[in-house]
């Protein structure tokens, strides 16, 4: 597991899965941020050195991406109303769409 800290309050883990895996080269990582969705997604992109990262979960808006499943701790951003505390030791799983057939 990768670990990046910063200066900043909490601890949490982003996990990556299907192809954000491949495409990011880690399966979780640990960073330290300032207890926001986005504060993680931007320290752990700075933690694997590509930007990009956070493009695969927020849009041009700023808001998390629909076609994106965003898990908190088990529980799916979109069931989480209001704003959204990450605390020391939560879980963040971000899901890429899927296809099959």
């Amino acid at each position: 597991m990768l670990v990046w800290e910063m200066q900043q309050s909490v601890v949490v883990t982003l996990k990556v899965f299907a192809t954000l895996r491949k495409k990011y080269g880690f399966r979780e990582i640990e960073v330290r941020c300032d207890g926001t969705l986005r504060g993680l997604v931007e320290e752990a992109a700075k933690a694997v050195g590509n930007p990009e990262l956070v493009y695969e979960v927020f849009d041009k808006d700023g808001k998390p991406r629909d076609d994106r499943i965003i898990m908190i701790n088990g529980r799916n951003l979109k069931d989480l109303k209001g704003r959204v505390e990450l605390k020391t030791g939560d879980v963040v799983a971000v899901f890429p769409p899927i296809a099959g057939g």
